[in-house]
Protein backbone atom coordinates (compact mmCIF):
# COMPACT_ATOMS: atom_id res chain seq x y z
CA UNK A 1 0.00 0.00 0.00
CA UNK A 2 0.92 3.41 -0.96
CA UNK A 3 2.04 5.11 2.69
CA UNK A 4 0.86 8.91 1.31
CA UNK A 5 -2.10 7.74 -0.10
CA UNK A 6 -2.75 5.63 3.78
CA UNK A 7 -2.24 8.64 5.36
CA UNK A 8 -4.37 10.48 3.30
CA UNK A 9 -7.15 8.14 4.48
CA UNK A 10 -6.72 9.03 8.17
CA UNK A 11 -9.57 10.73 9.46
CA UNK A 12 -8.33 14.33 10.24
CA UNK A 13 -10.02 17.21 12.67
CA UNK A 14 -12.68 19.15 11.24
CA UNK A 15 -11.03 22.20 12.97
CA UNK A 16 -7.20 22.24 13.03
CA UNK A 17 -7.61 19.96 9.72
CA UNK A 18 -3.77 18.49 10.52
CA UNK A 19 -4.54 16.19 13.75
CA UNK A 20 -5.50 12.77 13.92
CA UNK A 21 -9.29 12.78 14.92
CA UNK A 22 -9.69 11.54 18.08
CA UNK A 23 -13.40 12.13 19.09
CA UNK A 24 -16.40 12.88 17.84
CA UNK A 25 -19.14 15.85 18.42
CA UNK A 26 -22.82 14.09 18.40
CA UNK A 27 -24.76 16.93 18.13
CA UNK A 28 -22.75 18.91 15.75
CA UNK A 29 -21.42 16.39 13.51
CA UNK A 30 -17.74 17.22 13.92
CA UNK A 31 -14.40 15.31 13.91
CA UNK A 32 -12.11 16.77 16.62
CA UNK A 33 -8.51 15.99 17.82
CA UNK A 34 -8.06 16.17 22.00
CA UNK A 35 -6.61 19.77 21.76
CA UNK A 36 -9.82 21.17 19.47
CA UNK A 37 -12.79 20.02 22.07
CA UNK A 38 -12.45 22.83 24.36
CA UNK A 39 -12.44 25.29 21.80
CA UNK A 40 -15.92 23.48 20.08
CA UNK A 41 -17.68 23.70 23.59
CA UNK A 42 -16.32 27.03 24.68
CA UNK A 43 -20.09 28.73 23.05
CA UNK A 44 -22.40 25.78 24.20
CA UNK A 45 -20.99 23.43 26.67
CA UNK A 46 -24.35 21.69 27.72
CA UNK A 47 -25.57 21.35 24.10
CA UNK A 48 -22.35 19.62 23.15
CA UNK A 49 -21.85 15.48 23.81
CA UNK A 50 -18.41 14.61 22.73
CA UNK A 51 -17.43 11.05 22.53
CA UNK A 52 -14.70 8.48 21.03
CA UNK A 53 -14.91 8.67 17.40
CA UNK A 54 -15.50 4.86 17.26
CA UNK A 55 -18.70 5.47 19.04
CA UNK A 56 -19.89 8.78 16.62
CA UNK A 57 -23.27 9.26 15.71
CA UNK A 58 -24.19 6.68 18.64
CA UNK A 59 -26.03 9.78 20.60
CA UNK A 60 -30.02 10.35 19.89
CA UNK A 61 -30.42 13.76 19.61
CA UNK A 62 -34.04 14.90 21.14
CA UNK A 63 -36.28 17.36 19.99
CA UNK A 64 -36.49 21.03 22.12
CA UNK A 65 -39.43 20.86 24.08
CA UNK A 66 -41.80 23.47 22.32
CA UNK A 67 -42.95 24.64 26.69
CA UNK A 68 -40.26 23.72 28.46
CA UNK A 69 -37.37 24.89 26.43
CA UNK A 70 -34.37 24.05 28.59
CA UNK A 71 -35.80 20.07 28.61
CA UNK A 72 -35.61 17.61 25.67
CA UNK A 73 -38.52 15.68 24.63
CA UNK A 74 -37.87 11.87 25.49
CA UNK A 75 -41.75 10.70 24.66
CA UNK A 76 -44.36 11.05 22.43
CA UNK A 77 -47.95 11.20 23.90
CA UNK A 78 -50.09 8.71 22.37
CA UNK A 79 -53.70 10.66 23.82
CA UNK A 80 -52.08 13.47 21.81
CA UNK A 81 -51.87 12.62 18.17
CA UNK A 82 -48.13 11.31 19.12
CA UNK A 83 -46.55 14.45 19.77
CA UNK A 84 -43.34 15.11 21.49
CA UNK A 85 -43.54 15.84 25.24
CA UNK A 86 -40.51 16.13 27.78
CA UNK A 87 -41.08 15.17 31.65
CA UNK A 88 -42.26 18.56 32.55
CA UNK A 89 -44.82 18.26 30.23
CA UNK A 90 -45.74 14.67 31.61
CA UNK A 91 -46.27 15.87 34.93
CA UNK A 92 -48.53 18.78 33.85
CA UNK A 93 -52.66 19.01 33.69
CA UNK A 94 -52.87 19.03 30.13
CA UNK A 95 -51.31 15.48 29.89
CA UNK A 96 -53.12 13.74 32.81
CA UNK A 97 -53.77 10.18 32.51
CA UNK A 98 -51.82 10.20 29.06
CA UNK A 99 -50.71 7.16 27.67
CA UNK A 100 -47.10 8.16 26.36
CA UNK A 101 -44.55 6.30 24.77
CA UNK A 102 -40.44 6.54 25.41
CA UNK A 103 -38.97 8.19 21.69
CA UNK A 104 -36.26 5.70 22.04
CA UNK A 105 -38.18 2.88 21.41
CA UNK A 106 -39.85 4.37 18.67
CA UNK A 107 -36.79 5.26 17.29
CA UNK A 108 -35.04 2.25 17.31
CA UNK A 109 -38.60 0.58 15.73
CA UNK A 110 -38.63 3.53 12.98
CA UNK A 111 -34.99 2.62 12.56
CA UNK A 112 -35.22 -0.78 12.18
CA UNK A 113 -38.02 0.00 9.07
CA UNK A 114 -35.81 2.27 7.35
CA UNK A 115 -33.21 0.11 7.11
CA UNK A 116 -35.31 -2.42 6.00
CA UNK A 117 -36.89 -0.14 3.77
CA UNK A 118 -33.65 0.62 2.29
CA UNK A 119 -32.47 -2.32 1.80
CA UNK A 120 -35.41 -3.47 -0.32
CA UNK A 121 -35.47 -0.55 -2.38
CA UNK A 122 -31.70 -1.27 -2.90
CA UNK A 123 -31.95 -4.82 -3.72
CA UNK A 124 -35.54 -5.30 -5.28
CA UNK A 125 -37.42 -2.14 -6.31
CA UNK A 126 -34.67 0.15 -7.97
CA UNK A 127 -33.42 -2.38 -9.81
CA UNK A 128 -37.35 -3.66 -11.23
CA UNK A 129 -37.29 -0.24 -12.03
CA UNK A 130 -33.67 0.09 -14.02
CA UNK A 131 -34.20 -3.32 -14.98
CA UNK A 132 -37.46 -1.86 -16.74
CA UNK A 133 -35.91 1.74 -18.35
CA UNK A 134 -33.09 -0.69 -20.26
CA UNK A 135 -35.64 -2.49 -21.46
CA UNK A 136 -37.36 0.74 -22.89
CA UNK A 137 -34.17 2.40 -24.07
CA UNK A 138 -33.39 -0.72 -26.22
CA UNK A 139 -36.73 -0.91 -27.61
CA UNK A 140 -36.57 3.00 -28.30
CA UNK A 141 -33.00 1.66 -30.15
CA UNK A 142 -34.70 -0.01 -32.14
CA UNK A 143 -37.46 1.76 -33.01
CA UNK A 144 -36.31 3.12 -36.27
CA UNK A 145 -34.63 -0.20 -37.53
CA UNK A 146 -38.09 -2.30 -36.68
CA UNK A 147 -39.90 0.48 -38.61
CA UNK A 148 -37.59 0.75 -41.58
CA UNK A 149 -38.33 -3.17 -41.96
CA UNK A 150 -41.98 -2.68 -41.91
CA UNK A 151 -41.59 -0.09 -44.34
CA UNK A 152 -39.46 -1.80 -46.83
CA UNK A 153 -41.45 -4.70 -46.24
CA UNK A 154 -44.79 -2.50 -47.65
CA UNK A 155 -42.52 -1.13 -50.69
CA UNK A 156 -41.31 -4.43 -51.75
CA UNK A 157 -45.20 -5.82 -51.82
CA UNK A 158 -46.06 -2.68 -53.74
CA UNK A 159 -43.02 -3.70 -56.36
CA UNK A 160 -44.09 -6.90 -56.83
CA UNK A 161 -47.93 -5.46 -57.41
CA UNK A 162 -46.39 -3.53 -60.04
CA UNK A 163 -44.96 -6.36 -62.14
CA UNK A 164 -47.84 -8.09 -61.34
CA UNK A 165 -50.06 -5.15 -62.61
CA UNK A 166 -47.11 -5.26 -65.39
CA UNK A 167 -47.23 -8.17 -66.78
CA UNK A 168 -51.59 -8.27 -66.92
CA UNK A 169 -51.21 -4.95 -69.04
CA UNK A 170 -48.35 -6.20 -71.12
CA UNK A 171 -50.70 -9.83 -71.47
CA UNK A 172 -53.93 -7.72 -72.33
CA UNK A 173 -51.80 -5.49 -74.96
CA UNK A 174 -50.39 -8.61 -76.50
CA UNK A 175 -54.35 -9.44 -77.46
CA UNK A 176 -54.89 -5.82 -78.68
CA UNK A 177 -51.90 -6.59 -80.83
CA UNK A 178 -53.85 -10.23 -81.86
CA UNK A 179 -57.43 -8.70 -82.14
CA UNK A 180 -55.77 -5.99 -84.80
CA UNK A 181 -54.32 -8.49 -86.77
CA UNK A 182 -58.00 -10.57 -86.98
CA UNK A 183 -59.21 -7.17 -87.83
CA UNK A 184 -57.00 -6.45 -90.69
CA UNK A 185 -57.60 -9.97 -92.08
CA UNK A 186 -61.32 -9.57 -92.00
CA UNK A 187 -61.02 -6.09 -93.97
CA UNK A 188 -58.42 -7.08 -96.35
CA UNK A 189 -60.42 -10.25 -97.04
CA UNK A 190 -63.44 -8.38 -97.84
CA UNK A 191 -61.49 -5.50 -100.07
CA UNK A 192 -59.66 -8.92 -101.81
CA UNK A 193 -63.01 -9.93 -102.74
CA UNK A 194 -64.43 -6.51 -103.76
CA UNK A 195 -61.71 -5.86 -105.42
CA UNK A 196 -61.96 -9.28 -107.85
CA UNK A 197 -65.32 -8.54 -108.42
CA UNK A 198 -64.07 -4.75 -109.99
CA UNK A 199 -62.01 -6.18 -111.92
CA UNK A 200 -64.79 -8.35 -113.69
CA UNK A 201 -66.96 -5.26 -113.98
CA UNK A 202 -64.30 -3.65 -115.83
CA UNK A 203 -63.56 -6.50 -118.15
CA UNK A 204 -67.15 -6.91 -118.99
CA UNK A 205 -67.12 -3.18 -119.79
CA UNK A 206 -64.68 -3.28 -122.25
CA UNK A 207 -66.06 -6.46 -124.12
CA UNK A 208 -69.73 -4.54 -123.92
CA UNK A 209 -67.90 -1.35 -125.56
CA UNK A 210 -66.50 -3.40 -128.03
CA UNK A 211 -69.79 -5.30 -129.21
CA UNK A 212 -71.03 -1.64 -129.07
CA UNK A 213 -69.04 -0.46 -131.86
CA UNK A 214 -68.80 -4.00 -133.78
CA UNK A 215 -71.51 -4.35 -135.85
CA UNK A 216 -70.54 -8.56 -136.24
CA UNK A 217 -73.89 -10.18 -135.82
CA UNK A 218 -72.48 -13.21 -133.86
CA UNK A 219 -70.48 -11.53 -131.13
CA UNK A 220 -73.90 -9.16 -130.68
CA UNK A 221 -76.08 -12.45 -130.39
CA UNK A 222 -74.02 -14.43 -128.38
CA UNK A 223 -73.51 -11.71 -125.66
CA UNK A 224 -74.70 -12.84 -122.23
CA UNK A 225 -76.07 -10.52 -119.84
CA UNK A 226 -73.68 -10.41 -116.26
CA UNK A 227 -76.01 -7.82 -114.71
CA UNK A 228 -77.57 -9.87 -112.23
CA UNK A 229 -74.20 -11.65 -111.19
CA UNK A 230 -72.97 -8.09 -110.94
CA UNK A 231 -75.92 -6.61 -109.22
CA UNK A 232 -75.72 -8.23 -106.05
CA UNK A 233 -74.14 -4.98 -104.41
CA UNK A 234 -71.70 -6.15 -101.90
CA UNK A 235 -72.79 -4.64 -98.16
CA UNK A 236 -70.67 -2.56 -96.52
CA UNK A 237 -68.02 -3.98 -94.39
CA UNK A 238 -68.04 -2.76 -90.78
CA UNK A 239 -66.20 -4.07 -88.06
CA UNK A 240 -65.95 -2.24 -84.46
CA UNK A 241 -62.65 -1.83 -82.64
CA UNK A 242 -62.81 -3.18 -79.73
CA UNK A 243 -62.78 -0.83 -76.37
CA UNK A 244 -61.37 -1.28 -73.07
CA UNK A 245 -63.55 -1.17 -70.51
CA UNK A 246 -62.56 -0.61 -67.25
CA UNK A 247 -63.97 -2.08 -63.27
CA UNK A 248 -63.71 1.36 -60.85
CA UNK A 249 -61.54 1.00 -58.23
CA UNK A 250 -62.72 0.19 -55.03
CA UNK A 251 -60.15 1.98 -52.50
CA UNK A 252 -60.97 0.22 -49.74
CA UNK A 253 -61.02 -3.51 -51.41
CA UNK A 254 -58.03 -2.33 -52.90
CA UNK A 255 -56.44 -1.41 -49.62
CA UNK A 256 -57.62 -4.77 -47.61
CA UNK A 257 -57.23 -6.75 -50.68
CA UNK A 258 -52.92 -5.37 -50.57
CA UNK A 259 -52.57 -6.49 -46.46
CA UNK A 260 -53.37 -4.87 -43.35
CA UNK A 261 -50.97 -3.20 -40.36
CA UNK A 262 -51.89 -4.99 -37.42
CA UNK A 263 -52.28 -2.50 -34.73
CA UNK A 264 -49.98 -1.59 -31.84
CA UNK A 265 -49.83 -4.23 -29.39
CA UNK A 266 -48.81 -2.91 -25.49
CA UNK A 267 -48.93 -5.68 -22.85
CA UNK A 268 -47.74 -4.74 -19.54
CA UNK A 269 -45.80 -7.69 -17.93
CA UNK A 270 -45.74 -6.92 -13.55
CA UNK A 271 -42.55 -7.37 -12.35
CA UNK A 272 -43.03 -7.78 -8.65
CA UNK A 273 -40.00 -8.15 -6.39
CA UNK A 274 -40.09 -10.77 -3.51
CA UNK A 275 -41.71 -8.50 -0.82
CA UNK A 276 -43.52 -9.39 1.78
CA UNK A 277 -47.26 -8.58 1.69
CA UNK A 278 -47.20 -6.03 4.59
CA UNK A 279 -44.43 -4.23 2.83
CA UNK A 280 -45.38 -4.32 -0.30
CA UNK A 281 -48.90 -2.98 0.84
CA UNK A 282 -47.05 -0.24 2.07
CA UNK A 283 -45.14 1.06 -0.95
CA UNK A 284 -48.38 1.05 -2.68
CA UNK A 285 -48.98 4.10 -0.44
CA UNK A 286 -45.88 6.15 -1.68
CA UNK A 287 -47.48 5.49 -5.42
CA UNK A 288 -50.80 6.12 -5.15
Amino acid sequence: MDPQSSAQDIPRCDLCETAIVQNYCDFCHVKLCKPCIGEHISDEYYKHNIVPFQERRSTLIYPKCETHSHKNCKFQCEDCNNIFVCSSCIASEQHERHKFVEVTEVYKSKKKIIKKDREELENYISPSYEETALQLENQLANLDGGYEKLTLAITKEGEQWHRKIDVIINKMKTEVNEIKVKHRDILMKHLDENKQIQSLIKQTLLAIEKIEKSTEVSSTTEYSSKIREFSKIPSKVQVSLPTFISKPIDREKLYKLFGHITPLATASVKNVPSLKIDTASKYLQYFD
